[in-house]
Parts: C-alpha cells; structure tokens; sequence
C-alpha cells in the first residue's frame, strides 16, 4: 500500500512537474528578477492515479491553469488571482489550490469549458515578500472532442 503511494506521488510529481516546462504549452512571463510560468490545459490528460492523488476532476469539459513563480530561479510562494472570459464575456472566476512539492509550489485551478471555447486568463500575481503584484494575460483554445 505505502509503495503504490509512493509511486503515485511520484507520478504525479513528475506531471506536474512536466507541465509548466513543457514546450508546446508553456508560457513564460518575465518581471524583473520574477518568472512566472502559466499553463493552461485540458483536466482529461492526466492520469487517472495523478488526478486523485491532487483531487483533479479528470474529464474533457474541464480546464486547469498550472502557476509557478520562480525568483532568480527558484521557486517561491505568491497569492495568485485571477480570471477567465469566454468570446461572449462569461466571466469564470478561478480558485486557486496551492500544492507544494519540494521546493515548488504549483497553484491550480480547474474550470468548465466548452468545445472550442477561447478563455482569455487574466491572473494577478503578488510573489511572498513583494509589495508589487504582476499581471499575466493569454488565451487558451479548449477541445473538448
């Protein structure tokens, strides 16, 4: 039992590791000596084990947006806002989870989405210790077939 844990928690470590550094879906936001990497994709890419593991809800009509904030290259702890708006304005207001991994921290948030629904994010960043808060904007384009 303790070594199918294991073995999930490192499964799941791995993926999220994966996915802020991954090439094809990454975004970088620079901010003075701040980075902060933003990640949005579909909730049915993850394991099955993974998605338990963090409390994920896997399915093809559900987002997630992956932060990391790093400062002069390590990770750091912020207060991360934010929100989505579709093509016909519907605002989704994002909660974010905080999940600590060494010495990472991922916050992510899950969202319904439609097939090919575009959501522009608009996510506010305050890294721990700074007074000044950054603001990430992109857009995401969701299949949901």
């Amino acid at each position: 039992m303790a070594l199918s844990r294991l073995i999930v928690r490192f499964l799941g470590v791995a993926i999220l590791l994966s996915l802020p550094f991954s090439s094809n879906a990454e975004n970088i936001t620079k901010f003075g000596d701040y980075v902060i990497h933003h990640t949005a994709l579909p909730t049915d890419i993850l394991l099955p084990e993974v998605a338990r593991a963090y409390k994920i809800k896997r399915s093809k009509d559900r987002g997630m947006i992956n932060i990391v904030v790093q400062h002069k290259g390590k990770g750091t702890n912020a207060k991360v806002t934010g929100t989505g708006s579709n093509l016909n304005a519907q605002l989704k207001h994002l909660q974010f989870n905080e999940i600590k991994e060494g010495d990472v921290t991922y916050y992510i948030s899950t969202f319904r989405v439609t097939h090919k629904e575009v959501i522009t994010f608009k996510i506010d960043v305050q890294p721990v210790g700074s007074n000044a808060t950054h603001t990430v904007k992109f857009k995401k384009e969701f299949y949901t077939h």
